[in-house]
């Protein structure tokens, strides 16, 4: 009995050894081999190292061009308005004042009646006693120049509305000129031509009728009579003159 326990206490002994070796066979797997490491490129990786931006240069501060002020418009004045009580067809070169001539005689020719200021006294020419002729320029200067100028300008006693201008020569109407014009203004320095006459024949016909000079209705202050060429006929020393009688300026 006791063989017998003792040989089923060896089988169970062999068997329970038996199936421990069983077992670590199964629970321990073979070593397995590890792969060979693959060097991959650099660029494939590792990241590319980002390339930090070095400090960038602050723009200087550009400055903005200064603006101009505006310039401000001048405002025009206003157009001087003609004096509406003054009637058509009136003679205003009579209240008007002479301020300035090119050239004139002096003194001792008066008593001959020979003056600028005979050429708005509302007489074209009368030689009798006290004698008004009218306007001569300077006797003995100018010997060899017929177109020399010479003129007279007037300033009128208020804005006029003028439209004709009449230019009358004196006895037989000795030297008159040969060409004139009319010139007006608002300011007495700026002129605008209105009327002229080129080859006025008054010497060679001896007629003493005055030169009618009409043109468009025109407001004015100043008024200047121009002679751009006058008669070419030099009496003795007195060399060649303009002799004018009278000059009417007329309201329109």
């Amino acid at each position: 009995m006791k063989k017998a326990i003792l040989c089923i206490l060896l089988v169970l002994t062999a068997t329970a050894l038996l199936l421990s070796a069983c077992g670590s066979k199964e629970t321990s797997p073979a070593a397995t081999q590890q792969p060979a490491s693959t060097e991959q490129p650099a660029s494939e990786t590792a990241p590319a190292e980002e390339e930090t931006p070095g400090a960038t240069d602050v723009p200087a501060v550009t400055e903005e061009p200064e603006t101009p002020a505006p310039t401000e418009e001048p405002t025009p004045s206003p157009v001087p308005t003609a004096d509406p009580s003054i009637a058509k067809g009136t003679n205003v070169a009579l209240t008007a004042e002479i301020v300035d001539v090119s050239s004139t005689t002096g003194e001792t020719h008066v008593q001959w009646g020979w003056s600028y200021e005979f050429i708005n006294d509302g007489i074209r020419w009368d030689a009798n006693a006290p004698a008004s002729l009218g306007w001569t320029t300077n006797v003995g200067v100018n010997l060899d120049d017929p177109e020399q100028e010479e003129w007279m300008e007037f300033m009128l006693e208020n804005y006029t509305l003028i439209d004709t201008v009449n230019v009358c020569p004196t006895i037989s109407a000795a030297c008159f000129p040969i060409d004139f014009h009319i010139e007006v203004s608002l300011d007495g320095q700026h002129y605008t031509t209105v009327a002229s006459v080129a080859g006025c024949d008054r010497v060679t016909t001896g007629s003493d009728e005055p030169v009618v000079m009409t043109f468009e209705p025109v407001t004015a202050r100043f008024v200047k009579f121009v002679a751009t060429r006058l008669y070419d006929v030099p009496s003795g020393n007195d060399g060649i003159l303009m002799q004018i009688g009278e000059i009417e300026i007329i309201a329109g």
